[in-house]
């Protein structure tokens, strides 16, 4: 097996345990886009066995909770950052709407999360700020 391959392999069984260590700490499957691989979505027993066996190359991903702000249904910010991790901070005072900057974990950065204003992309800090400023944000993925 390549290098390449190892670490694939090495990636999926860290994205499985991920997973699996979510559901058995009571996350729900909903939270989740999971993977069909062809099958009967209902079918979710079949797919946890499939990724406890290795058969299932699975890369998943969670679903962003959302919240309402206003009316306005936005995804919801971040509650931690790895530390040096870029991040957005939602600023429906300024032209853009957000700031880009990085997480030192100073009063700063704690300040941003405590508030509720920080997300990984922009688009979600726009929104966001949208909301917050009555403007409709439109649909949120």
């Amino acid at each position: 097996m390549s290098h390449s391959n190892d670490h694939s392999l090495l990636s999926n069984h860290h994205l499985n345990a991920e997973f699996l260590i979510a559901i058995a700490n009571g996350a729900n499957l909903e939270d989740f886009n999971l993977p069909t691989n062809g099958k009967n979505t209902a079918d979710v027993n079949g797919l946890l066995i499939d990724i406890l066996k290795g058969k299932c190359e699975v890369k998943l991903t969670r679903k962003m909770n959302k919240r309402n702000v206003n009316g306005y249904w936005v995804n919801a910010p971040e509650t931690v950052l790895p530390t040096k991790e870029k991040y957005y901070v939602s600023r429906p005072d300024l032209p853009k709407k957000f700031i880009e900057t990085k997480n030192c974990n100073e009063f700063t950065d704690r300040h941003y999360l405590s508030m509720g204003l920080v997300f990984l992309n922009p688009e979600d800090a726009i929104a966001n700020a949208n909301a917050m400023c009555l403007i409709d944000p439109g649909p949120v993925p």
